[in-house]
């Protein structure tokens, strides 16, 4: 199969086989603005509104630079698709199982691309733990990370041996949640976690907090308390309890919902907000794996 071949049959299997076009907007008076919104062009639908620099970059380009990526190292893009209507799009290829603890873990490594002008063009990895279903979008480094401009394309294609620096980190994650599971689990790092994640302690005085917050904090506290009997007494099973709580404890109208949630947003964020935090107990207990 030729590498075009490849291409087409990824964007057909994926359903990426479209291509944005960005337009000048204009008042309904026909006053021009500095504004542009870019629309599909198979639907017409407006994906989001961007300025004169941002230059859209196609899902054929990003299908093109994985296929290059993944033959790079002797993979297959195996999975894809759009979230928010085509607002955003990722692609990920599979990478061999792992074991934590009592835990198999799936990976892949993960590509994504906005077409609404809320993110850069990433390149990075994602992981699930099999035995509760969490899943968990590592947030991506500097050096996999490209900004919509005319150059960016040539960038990532400079850049494609970046993926074995890519594939070392994510090997390193492994070690770091093995590391995790060796740890003992600390109340203060459940405590700075849950600081970390919903801005109050355990030790919060419940009269001085809201409803909602004292809700947040009892659903997470049931989810670790899930976890240790999983995994248990250990610092692996507090940052399953984070992602379990991001993963199953929130109402999707949908799984692209989900999936939007857990790559680019609320849940992105707060995943590897307590990510950091927790690793900050793991890394002073180790030889330094934090990465």
């Amino acid at each position: 199969m030729t590498k075009q071949e490849k291409v087409f049959q990824v964007l057909e299997a994926t359903g990426l086989n479209w291509t944005v076009n960005k337009k000048e907007l204009v008042s309904v008076d026909g006053l021009t603005t500095e504004s542009y919104g870019i629309f599909r062009n198979d639907t017409d639908n407006w994906l989001g509104t961007v300025g004169k620099r941002y230059e859209p970059y196609q899902n054929h380009q990003l299908v093109s630079n994985m296929v290059d990526i993944t033959n790079e190292v002797g993979l297959d893009v195996n999975r894809g698709g759009t979230l928010s209507d085509g607002k955003k799009i990722f692609l990920q290829a599979s990478l061999p199982d792992d074991v934590v603890g009592n835990s198999g873990i799936k990976r892949w490594l993960t590509t994504t691309n906005s077409h609404d002008g809320t993110s850069a063009i990433t390149l990075g990895y994602s992981n699930m733990v099999i035995a509760c279903s969490n899943t968990f979008h590592a947030a991506s480094k500097g050096s996999n990370r490209y900004r919509h401009t005319i150059n960016a394309d040539s960038n990532i294609q400079d850049n494609v041996k970046q993926i074995k620096m890519t594939l070392a980190n994510e090997m390193k994650l492994i070690e770091t949640f093995k590391a995790m599971q060796s740890t003992d689990i600390k109340d203060e790092a459940i405590d700075r976690t849950v600081r970390a994640m919903f801005s109050i302690g355990l030790d919060a005085n419940q009269d001085d907090i809201s409803t909602r917050k004292r809700n947040q904090v009892e659903t997470f506290s049931n989810n670790l308390i899930t976890e240790i009997n999983t995994h248990g007494k250990t610092m692996w099973s507090l940052f399953n309890a984070v992602t379990r709580y991001t993963n199953h404890e929130q109402n999707f109208s949908s799984e692209d919902a989900k999936n939007n949630y857990l790559m680019n947003g609320g849940g992105f964020k707060l995943s590897n907000t307590a990510y950091a935090e927790i690793m900050k107990f793991v890394d002073a207990n180790t030889e330094g794996i934090l990465i």
